[in-house]
């Protein structure tokens, strides 16, 4: 049997299951995924992305991790279509889940998929050091791994930045419980900052992906970042999880 086909089934029954790997695989169209225990369905791009986003969530597990604790603030970074942050609203329901996504296309879909959770806010922003415009700079390349790159002036199609200190301004949070990071070699910008300490000793938990085959360097400035911090250290699948001392 197909790699994922026996849990699409296990998950959507025999038949539903099946036609969704098919389509999910294989077709062009959007998928709705009536996922048990969520509380509105899902959708998904059939032939892009989203069908591994939705399997590295849903059947690899990549997101449940131990805490120690009940987050009350959540940061998703790269939000992509949606699927972490429902996940964290659904597991977390008394947190508030800020989605963070700078692709257009994406965060149509974002949008759709999390207008049913109230603890979920949605952003079209890019995590960046400072206030600055960005592009993409993969247009054409998968719809999880686009990169951004500071432009020097706004044009039709730059995307808005946020660093982490304003994005909790803008909520009125002192600190992030949990903090996921899948953008594409943007950590590398972020965790160099001069100011990343300020906010680094206000995470519990951080969870991230790095992606050093597409901009050297960001594994040596996440951990040059870290060197010092009290945090615990694990990996589950692509993930890195640093977990403060203080959860313990």
């Amino acid at each position: 049997m197909a790699p994922h086909l026996r849990q699409y089934m296990q998950m959507f029954g025999t038949f539903e299951g099946a036609r969704i790997y098919v389509g999910a695989k294989y077709g062009r169209q959007e998928l709705r995924l009536n996922v048990p225990g969520l509380r509105s369905h899902l959708v998904l791009r059939g032939g892009t992305s989203d069908r591994p986003t939705f399997q590295k969530v849903f059947f690899e597990h990549e997101y449940d991790v131990d805490l120690g604790f009940q987050p009350r603030l959540i940061v998703d970074g790269g939000a992509n279509v949606g699927y972490a942050s429902v996940y964290f609203a659904h597991r977390f329901p008394e947190a508030l889940v800020l989605a963070v996504e700078p692709d257009p296309g994406n965060f149509r879909l974002l949008t759709s998929n999390t207008e049913a959770y109230q603890n979920i806010r949605r952003f079209n922003y890019a995590l960046w050091p400072r206030q600055a415009f960005l592009k993409i700079e993969n247009p054409s390349g998968n719809q999880d791994s686009f990169r951004v790159a500071e432009v020097t002036e706004k044009a039709v199609h730059t995307i808005p930045a946020i660093s982490i200190p304003d994005l909790l301004k803008q909520t009125g949070a002192e600190s992030i419980d949990l903090l996921k990071l899948d953008i594409e070699g943007a950590e590398k910008e972020l965790f160099e900052d001069e100011a990343a300490a300020g906010w680094i000793s206000r995470i519990g938990a951080l969870i991230v992906e790095l992606h050093d085959r597409f901009k050297p360097g960001c594994s040596t400035a996440v951990e040059r970042a870290l060197t010092g911090q009290p945090f615990r250290r694990s990996q589950k699948g692509e993930s890195l999880l640093f977990l403060h001392d203080s959860t313990a």
